[in-house]
């Protein structure tokens, strides 16, 4: 879910400076929206397994797209592996944390969340922010908001709002069209698209999202303080896949798998962790509690007059600690009140068929209570007894170790969970009024019953979820400050300098709110980090040539296609022969320094300075002949003798005037330096800090500096070109 947001996100922050996205997939694409987005009958089995599993085993029967990638005390319905993952599937409800909840986050990131950039952003992109385009204010709703107003102050409940779900049924602004339910597989494909809309002239080597499916990554390898390359299964084969300096890897694929890399990956009992096992982790105690009230006992009408499904969030407090009630309502004499609220409707010929059929005398209200579990913020002396995550001995069909997944409530936990389920039935009788006009679902029964259900002799009611089974686990790799959390406050691993995670994993505390709303904003903010940390400022001294195309002038031999993609602060080349002049100043004396990228060993580009004007006549060979060329290629290829090799046109060399005076190898894909001074006749270029060209010239001392464009599979990247000039 969170990987796709993010990428997209990456894709849009990142379009100024040129960044490149890989996404790895461990499923395939399966849908390209919600499935309450498509057509009813889609829906069916999809949605999940149809078993929950605590081993490996071979029993049951599990739908393709989800993974089984962890054992656990309590039995896990397993991941969705999919383009888009979670988001295809998940309910919507998309509530901020309230004041209480964040009391025990980085004040950093309260104040992000707080801001207009935070939930109010995010709010208003997942369809959140207006509440009521989606859910119609009928009779019925009224009715249940008016009554659960009126009960409040009800044994700890403070507050009824509208539900706040990621469905929007209207667009927030006109020319932005509204999606329906949120997922992020539509954002990460429009992603992908526009890409390749854009470079449909240039071809992929200008591309700059791909998406990997059926890629399982298995362990980040990491050399000192970062992460160098990936060990992973393409399509079932193994392989490592280096990455490359100055890459971000983002883990976003669940918590539970994404803990498992870390501990696999990221120094398992060193100092990183403290601990061969992490612990904080967290899921919501829910419950799902279903009443049906009479329709007389609610002030309603016999007769619906409209289709009637209702969705409100009620908030309270119990023993120091939060949690809500997600309120669905519809009038159906039967137990699923959630039965036509999310599903898309093809026609209208449907909805009058819906309105007929519904019931004249009850209504029926699900009560969903969700509570936070206790955290556990420590690196060091992780109790056993409360819920933590390791390394089991149990291996995958490739080999590598399975996560174990301790998740236990506390007793503090069970006295919360049985708080709020008390304040959920006494809220419903609230509102029916009268124990005549209500009656309690009873599940295993398959039954409606008179009487009140009541625990078992353990404090255990039946109504009560699987813990884990919400899909909300959260905080073993919990931020906060260096020594003392996992990540820091724009989720990045501490002490690793290029590893990041996106998603509730994160959390310091869960809060009582689904954690959706806020793993988006913080994944945001992720992307925010990294695009923001390919821009450089300028070193003292140093001034940012322009990069408007006005002061620049693409100089090409006949019938040459030669031009320059400008990516904001990158510039690319593209086609054959041509100087992109910088025709804004000429320079004498002065220090250049460029970063520049290749994609291929065999590219081929340059950079030249005290070049005549663009203007001259033969300016392209007028260039070559007064100015200097400083090389970029690899193979040091002459085209006269189709020969490799050539020291005086390899990377490095003033071009047919100074071989460089050591080996300037560099790695594919990476950006590299060039800084070069020309003070006088001389000319020093060094690449990378490394000091490799030291040339005396006779030729002229002051001129342009053009940036070459040479064949059509030459696709250089440039960018930060600042000058110093000299006395």
């Amino acid at each position: 879910m969170f990987g796709g947001y993010c990428a997209e996100k990456l894709f849009r922050l990142g379009a100024t400076s040129a960044l490149r996205i890989l996404v790895l997939d461990a499923g395939g694409v399966l849908f390209p929206s919600h499935i309450q987005n498509l057509p009813q009958q889609l829906g069916g089995n999809v949605g999940g397994p149809r078993y929950l599993r605590t081993r490996d085993d071979t029993s049951g029967t599990q739908n393709v797209i989800w993974g089984m990638p962890w054992i656990s005390n309590e039995a896990f319905p397993g991941l969705a592996y999919c383009f888009g993952g979670r988001s295809l599937f998940w309910g919507g409800w998309s509530p901020a944390l309230t004041d209480a909840d964040l009391a025990n986050w980085p004040a950093e990131i309260v104040t992000y969340l707080k801001s207009p950039g935070g939930y109010a952003h995010t709010a208003q992109e997942i369809g959140a922010a207006t509440t009521t385009d989606f859910i119609t204010q009928s009779a019925l709703y009224n009715a249940l908001f008016n009554g659960i107003t009126g009960a409040i102050p009800l044994d700890g409940i403070n507050d009824v709002k509208e539900a706040p779900l990621a469905v929007q049924g209207a667009a927030p602004r006109s020319g932005l069209f509204a999606f329906d339910k949120f997922s992020s597989a539509p954002f990460m494909m429009d992603a992908l698209r526009s890409d390749v809309a854009t470079n449909t002239a240039y071809g992929d080597q200008s591309r700059r999202i791909f998406v990997v499916p059926r890629v399982q990554v298995h362990r980040l390898n990491v050399t000192g303080s970062t992460v160098t390359s990936l060990d992973l299964s393409v399509d079932g084969t193994r392989t490592t896949q280096p990455v490359a300096p100055g890459c971000a890897v983002i883990l976003a694929n669940g918590t539970i798998e994404a803990t498992r890399l870390a501990l696999e990956s990221l120094g398992v009992g060193s100092q990183q962790f403290g601990s061969p096992r992490l612990g904080n982790l967290m899921a919501h105690l829910r419950s799902n509690i279903t009443v049906r009230i009479r329709r007389s006992a609610l002030g309603l009408n016999a007769v619906p007059s409209d289709l009637e499904t209702v969705a409100l969030i009620v908030r309270g407090s119990a023993l120091g600690r939060q949690f809500h009630f997600q309120v669905t309502a519809a009038s159906l004499a039967g137990p699923n009140p959630e039965k036509n609220m999310w599903s898309m409707v093809p026609d209208i010929d449907v909805i009058d068929s819906l309105l007929t059929n519904q019931d004249q005398t009850w209504v029926s209200v699900t009560f969903r209570p969700i509570g936070e579990m206790e955290d556990q913020r420590s690196i060091n002396n992780i109790d056993p007894s409360r819920s933590w995550i390791d390394l089991s001995s149990e291996s995958d069909q490739w080999g590598m170790r399975r996560a174990y997944v301790h998740l236990v409530p506390t007793q503090n936990d069970l006295a919360l969970w049985a708080a709020m389920d008390k304040a959920a039935f006494d809220l419903a009788l609230a509102l029916a009024k009268s124990a005549a006009d209500i009656e309690y679902w009873n599940a295993p029964a398959n039954q409606w019953q008179p009487t009140r259900p009541q625990p078992d002799s353990n404090g255990k009611g039946f109504w009560q979820d699987r813990l884990g089974t919400t899909h909300h686990e959260a905080g073993p790799l919990f931020m906060g400050p260096a020594g003392s959390a996992i990540t820091d406050v724009n989720s990045r691993f501490q002490g690793i300098l290029n590893a990041y995670v996106a998603g509730p994993a994160a959390f310091p505390t869960l809060g009582s709110a689904n954690p959706s709303l806020t793993a988006l904003s913080l994944t945001r903010r992720v992307a925010t980090a990294i695009s923001n940390a390919g821009s450089a400022a300028s070193a003292p001294g140093f001034a940012p040539l322009s990069l408007a195309p006005a002061d620049w002038l693409m100089v090409k031999q006949p019938n040459s296609p030669a031009s320059m993609i400008h990516y904001g602060s990158v510039m690319e080349t593209v086609g054959w022969y041509g100087l992109y002049w910088y025709i804004k100043e000429q320079f004498g004396n002065f220090e250049l320094s460029v970063d520049w990228r290749i994609s291929r060993r065999e590219e081929n580009s340059g950079i030249y300075i005290r070049i005549p004007a663009a203007n001259v006549a033969n300016a392209l060979q007028q260039a070559d002949a007064m100015g200097h060329e400083i090389q970029i290629d690899q193979r040091g290829y002459d085209s006269a003798t189709n020969t490799e090799g050539h020291l005086l046109k390899v990377t490095g060399a003033i071009y047919k005037l100074q071989a460089p005076s050591m080996s300037t190898t560099v790695p594919i894909g990476v950006w590299s330096n060039f800084l070069i001074e020309a003070n006088g006749p001389r000319i020093r270029v060094t690449l990378n800090g490394q000091l490799v060209n030291d040339y005396q010239s006779s030729r002229q001392q002051v001129g342009y500096i053009a940036l070459q464009a040479h064949d059509y599979l030459s696709r250089t990247q440039f960018r930060n070109l600042q000058i110093k000039k000299l006395p």
